[in-house]
């Protein structure tokens, strides 16, 4: 057995919720609102609650916020337990709301542009530990999972590396990960190792190399 899989077991943290975290994603929202997004995390968590399903919020509104520099952004993604049941509730929330399914996403959209990602957690196993690994944070008074920063930034790890991903969108990922390990002094390593791991084979190094390259200030390679 693989020595990453102790994960599940030891490095669960407590619930307890961070402020600075709670005010800048709550900014995220209102800046989004302010540029004409109709949906924010806050509507998405409410109806996902109210239907049972677990789920974690991630994308720009949770990354940005790790990052001390929370952002306006078109949609909510998040990964949800259930994406079958996510789908129901969310589309008898909002049937205003065309639905399109991905190998990998529940895709909601208005006038063809994504208003929210429904993450499929069986698409990767990092998306399954994502629903195990967060911190509760609280928007427009509204409870709601976030990721644990380690995770926050092994979710985004997967994405600067995925072969299905845009160029510009790996710079923005870029972007985000070395403010992410800028901003935040206390980074657990062994859980970016496990996490890393988690990615694929081999990516515990490849992680740890990125954290200590954004620390020292160097161009990140991946």
């Amino acid at each position: 057995m693989s020595q990453y899989l102790w994960y599940n077991q030891a490095m669960l943290t407590s619930p307890a919720r961070l402020p600075r975290l709670d005010e800048d994603i709550n900014l995220s929202e209102r800046l989004s609102r302010m540029q004409g997004q109709e949906i924010g995390p806050s509507d998405v968590v409410k109806v996902l609650q109210n239907g049972g399903v677990k789920h974690v919020l991630v994308g720009a509104h949770a990354i940005s916020a790790w990052a001390g520099d929370p952002r306006a952004t078109i949609d909510v993604d998040l990964i949800a337990s259930r994406p079958a049941q996510a789908k129901k509730v969310l589309s008898a929330a909002f049937p205003h709301l065309t639905v399109e399914e991905h190998p990998v996403v529940i895709r909601f959209k208005m006038n063809g542009r994504e208003a929210i990602d429904v993450i499929r957690p069986t698409s990767s196993a990092i998306f399954k530990a994502a629903l195990k690994h967060s911190v509760k944070v609280k928007i427009a008074g509204v409870l709601a999972d976030a990721p644990q920063l380690e995770m926050a930034l092994a979710l985004k790890f997967a994405a600067m590396i995925s072969i299905t991903r845009q160029i510009k969108d790996k710079y923005q990922d870029a972007h985000d990960f070395i403010a992410m390990v800028q901003h935040n002094s206390r980074i657990d390593l062994s859980k970016i190792e496990a996490f890393g791991e988690l990615v694929y084979s081999g990516g515990a190094k490849e992680i740890l190399k990125l954290v200590e390259d954004a620390k020292a200030g160097r161009r990140l390679e991946f």
